[in-house]
């Protein structure tokens, strides 16, 4: 990804962080109702115990305490009754939470509420679950309060709700806190889901495989939405409590088509391909199957999705197991760190069914599900963010190796054999003058050895690279007549990297010898010691080493790497202000190993 791309990426994030905390302030500060009370949530009361539970299953009246559940058949009516509580204002109510009972609530002979009647819900038998909020604040204290609860299916229809009383802001104050943590993650999922989605379509990375992306990102999307649907604030917010449950179940059979065309992309062979394909083809005719199940009245989404729910378990293990299998066939890691995210939803699907079996769920279902989806969208991020690296590399690679090409042909280009023979001749023209001629040769030999350097990156004889590094100190004492050069070259049976001794003799000569307050004074020493061969360069500048101004073609990190990485060569520079720098280069003999300092 270049720069550019890069910076568009974090112009989108910035804006919507602003944009987020922009509306933040607005929503607490300008848009804020003036002189709203502060929702306390400390004026509710149980009101579970005492209530009477009328004739039920023909036997005689008798007291319960709520929750209870009672077997009874289907449609049969459950009547309690209970005193209107004494301490009752004009803003009471009462608050219970049903599955798919339908709801009558009367004190004395008047209907204050209902819910579902039965069989005059629309493509349903029964009302839908959700949380039954009664204002009772007109009614006398003493009064009876009756609730009559029935349902179309025997599963429902003797669960009695605990109930609870007091101020109608307070009951739904108590809804949002205890359901407040699910409706964030549903939302900051959604919210995630289509900035990383927007996000993934400006990119221009052609090695991404934005389909599969896109496919993980729209059922990460279609569950969070889900999961907003299902939050009882959301039955706050919006009256059409129906709408918004069957908005929920088909978006939950919609699901695992959305995920399993995910999977469908980690298909390596046609083979493998074939089995997620089939799990589409599953999936798809169940929610169609589902939908028209419940147009039709044939079959109830209740008791639908309960066998959906039990299908996607299934159908998780498995893939699964296929995966593994396909991993270790393969030996696929993405297909195999795949297999690991599908673990993550199945834990988190089965742990959230046995929690809301069991009852450990006191207001909302969904909680953990929403973890394991995000997790699995972080370790979604994670791996589009491998893809992109690798694609930089690939291009970064792809560039290096186009600008090779482009640098031998260009190389190639050049009459080298017309320039030499061309210098060669003025050499020859020139027998009297020594000092030109030999200028003119050392000028040959240089740029026949800067030409050469940029082909040659293998090992060659110090010999070679001794020959270059004359030719350029005999260019530079020529224009700067001052310079002095001691030159102590002992031994040159070894070998180094081409080019890699003459660009830091060259730093030494532009950057110590040239700015120094006297004489400018340059040593070349090539000695041979029991461990290694050594050349020194030594400078009498102000005593600022390479590593702070270096002149080259390459960088002083760059010659380090490639001596240490082609003849385990070490580098040491020391340097004094006002006195110079020495710079050696150990290259080891066999047998040997340079410790740097």
């Amino acid at each position: 990804m270049n720069e550019r791309r890069l910076k568009q990426l974090n112009i989108i994030i910035i804006i919507t962080i602003l944009a987020g905390l922009i509306f933040i302030g607005l929503f607490v500060f300008v848009f804020a109702p003036k002189g709203q009370d502060k929702l306390a949530g400390n004026t509710i009361t149980d009101f579970s115990d005492g209530w009477i539970l009328k004739a039920f299953n023909g036997g005689s009246d008798r007291i319960v305490t709520l929750p209870d559940k009672l077997k009874n058949d289907p449609e049969n009516v459950i009547v309690l009754m209970h005193k209107v509580p004494e301490n009752i204002n004009g803003n009471t109510a009462i608050a219970f939470k049903t599955e798919f009972q339908n709801v009558r609530v009367m004190v004395g002979e008047r209907t204050i509420y209902t819910n579902g009647i039965l069989n005059e819900q629309k493509l349903m038998k029964n009302a839908v679950p959700c949380y039954n909020i009664v204002d009772i604040g007109s009614t006398v204290p003493g009064e009876i309060i009756t609730i009559y609860l029935s349902s179309g299916y025997k599963k429902y229809s003797g669960i009695l709700p605990e109930i609870y009383y007091g101020n109608k802001s307070d009951i739904i104050f108590d809804i949002i806190n205890n359901n407040g943590l699910g409706l964030v993650l549903a939302i900051s999922l959604i919210a995630t889901s289509i900035i990383l989605t927007i996000c993934l379509m400006l990119m221009k990375n052609s090695e991404v495989n934005k389909r599969k992306s896109v496919y993980a990102f729209s059922f990460i999307f279609a569950t969070a939405l889900w999961s907003l649907l299902s939050n009882p604030i959301m039955q706050i917010l919006f009256k059409n409590t129906f709408g918004i449950y069957m908005s929920s179940m088909v978006i939950l059979l919609i699901m695992p088509v959305l995920y399993i065309m995910y999977q469908r992309c980690f298909a390596l062979k046609r083979r493998y391909a074939m089995i997620f394909e089939i799990g589409i083809y599953t999936y798809a005719v169940n929610y169609l199957t589902g939908v028209i199940f419940q147009i039709c009245g044939v079959c109830d989404f209740a008791t639908y999705i309960g066998f959906t729910k039990i299908l996607i378990i299934i159908g998780l293990i498995f893939l699964s197991g296929i995966m593994y299998l396909a991993a270790d066939a393969y030996s696929d890691k993405s297909i195999y760190s795949n297999f690991l995210t599908n673990i993550l939803l199945l834990v988190a699907c089965i742990a959230e069914g046995v929690l809301s079996f069991f009852g450990f769920y006191k207001r909302y279902d969904g909680t953990v599900l929403q973890i394991g989806i995000y997790i699995f969208l972080i370790l979604l991020v994670v791996t589009v963010q491998k893809e992109i690296v690798k694609e930089v590399n690939s291009q970064k690679d792809e560039a290096l190796n186009s600008l090779e090409e482009k640098k031998e042909k260009l190389i190639k280009n050049i009459n080298t054999n017309l320039v030499f023979h061309s210098l060669n001749e003025a050499i020859s023209s020139l027998k009297e003058d020594k000092e030109n001629s030999r200028l003119i040769y050392n000028t040959s030999v240089y740029l026949k050895n800067n030409m050469r350097a940029t082909t040659d990156n293998g090992l060659v004889p110090f010999s070679e690279e001794l020959d270059y590094i004359k030719a350029y100190l005999g260019m530079e004492q020529r224009i700067n007549e001052g310079l002095i050069i001691e030159l102590e070259d002992k031994v040159d049976n070894f070998r180094i990297p081409f080019a890699t001794i003459e660009p830091l003799v060259e730093n030494a000569v532009r950057n110590g010898a040239l700015r120094s307050t006297g004489t400018p004074r340059i040593v070349l020493r090539i000695y041979e010691r029991l461990d290694c061969f050594a050349i020194q360069i030594v400078d009498n500048g102000k005593g600022i080493g390479p590593d702070k101004k270096f002149t080259g073609s390459l960088s002083f990190k760059e010659i380090k790497k490639k001596l240490k990485n082609m003849c385990r060569a070490g580098v040491e520079v020391r340097n004094k202000v006002d006195k110079g720098t020495v710079v050696t280069v150990k290259i080891p003999k066999e047998g040997f190993i340079i410790k740097e300092d």
